[in-house]
């Protein structure tokens, strides 16, 4: 339902405002332009930080993935040295050789624990 006084179909136009009120109005309007930019300025930085963030994740990303590959072909001669210095020493087994491929460093701490050598000095 319309009001009476809709009378063309429009609105009725609020009452004029004062120059005090007018001014509170631009004031307030420009206060929220200058919050608008501050935050765009502030969104613009956090952008700027996540993209060098991802850029730090990306580099060490790679220094890892070569580092690990590094590490495992150490770890291969290192396995291929020990190897060959026992079959210097003489024959070999092939199921002890294929132990010696297989082990990691935490089986052969187990292994010393369980023999009881860990922790016995020799002298």
């Amino acid at each position: 339902m319309q009001s009476e006084s809709w009378s063309n179909g429009l609105p009725p136009y609020p009452p004029s405002l004062t120059p005090d009120q007018m001014s509170l109005i631009a004031s307030a309007l420009l206060d929220m332009q200058r919050a608008l930019n501050h935050q765009t300025i502030l969104i613009a930085q956090l952008q700027d930080e996540l993209a060098e963030m991802r850029r730090h994740n990306d580099w060490y990303h790679a220094q890892f993935a070569q580092m690990f590959r590094v590490l495992a072909r150490d770890v291969r001669e290192l396995r291929a040295t020990l190897i060959c210095s026992l079959l210097e020493e003489g024959p070999i087994t092939a199921d002890r050789l294929m132990t010696l491929l297989r082990q990691t460093p935490n089986d052969e701490q187990a292994q010393k624990i369980g023999s009881g050598a860990a922790g016995r000095q020799t002298n």
